[in-house]
């Protein structure tokens, strides 16, 4: 299962070029790309459920799924249609991508998710990079290629003054 940091940096690092390279910066502040990466981190809380209730017997089971960032999309739908001169569907709609970079990211690198729950109890995964590899050192290793290959990509683009 890949870190923490790294469900954020690949959240934070995705939107921003989309905020960059499709958006050209106008209209799409930065803080959503904040928004975003913290998004990112939130259906790792069945493993704060887990420590309270004792067990991580459930981690992945209810919140790993493609049904939270669906309603997400539907929420952001709505809100744009009612609200398009505002910017609150700009705030759902980050948080259900970073929420949906977070689900895919455990899909495709490590472990099983139920992506249709709680509709079906159908689990799935590539497991293209298993946990077990170098005792799950690798993915600190990943952390630290994406951070450097975003922070060449912010240098290259004069933009890593927006980060300061």
């Amino acid at each position: 299962m890949p870190n923490a940091v790294t469900h954020v940096i690949v959240a934070i690092v995705l939107i921003d070029l989309v905020r960059d390279y499709l958006f050209k910066k106008k209209g799409f502040p930065l803080y959503l790309v904040l928004i975003g990466g913290i998004f990112a981190l939130l259906p790792d809380l069945d493993v704060l459920a887990g420590w309270i209730l004792g067990t991580l017997e459930y981690h992945r089971v209810f919140t790993h799924n493609f049904i939270v960032p669906l309603v997400f999309g539907l929420v952001t739908l709505g809100l744009w249609y009612f609200f398009r001169k505002k910017e609150y569907w700009k705030w759902v709609l980050v948080a259900g991508v970073g929420y949906l970079i977070h689900v895919l990211l455990d899909l495709i690198f490590s472990g099983y998710v139920y992506p249709l729950w709680p509709f079906s109890a159908f689990q799935y995964g590539l497991q293209l990079v298993p946990y077990s590899l170098f005792g799950g050192t690798i993915y600190a290793g990943i952390d630290a290629m994406i951070l450097i290959v975003w922070l060449v990509h912010e240098y290259w683009q004069h933009n890593i003054r927006d980060y300061i």
